[in-house]
């Protein structure tokens, strides 16, 4: 793959990330205010891009250089999956299962996206 063709490959996984990150923090809003149509929007969203995060962390994954050696450069979602077809979902488990590895996914696309640019 060329360099421009991963570093725009890159860029919709930050995208898809910031997305994922966003219908987190309205999945919270919701919850908050037992607002029943925006939870089930909220939780439709994430399942959707979890899996689209999950299939370009997994296609990126020989490409990127993973960060630490305990951090993995793909989207663990099988639990993420278990938590969102529960009939209530925990919210907070939700975040644990996936801040940390949005995270962890986000600096590692910047960090190949930096070393692409200067390749």
């Amino acid at each position: 793959m060329s360099n421009s063709n991963e570093i725009i490959t890159l860029n919709k996984l930050l995208s898809d990330i910031k997305i994922l990150i966003g219908s987190l923090l309205i999945l919270d809003k919701a919850t908050e205010n037992k607002d029943q149509i925006t939870t089930s929007t909220a939780l439709d969203a994430i399942n959707f891009r979890v899996r689209e995060v999950s299939k370009i962390s997994i296609d990126q994954a020989p490409h990127i250089e993973p960060i630490g050696l305990n951090n993995l450069s793909v989207l663990q979602i099988d639990d993420i999956l278990i938590e969102l077809s529960s009939p209530v979902p925990n919210v907070k488990k939700l975040h644990e299962l996936m801040d940390s590895q949005l995270e962890t996914l986000r600096k590692m696309a910047l960090s190949e996206i930096l070393n692409l640019s200067v390749e």
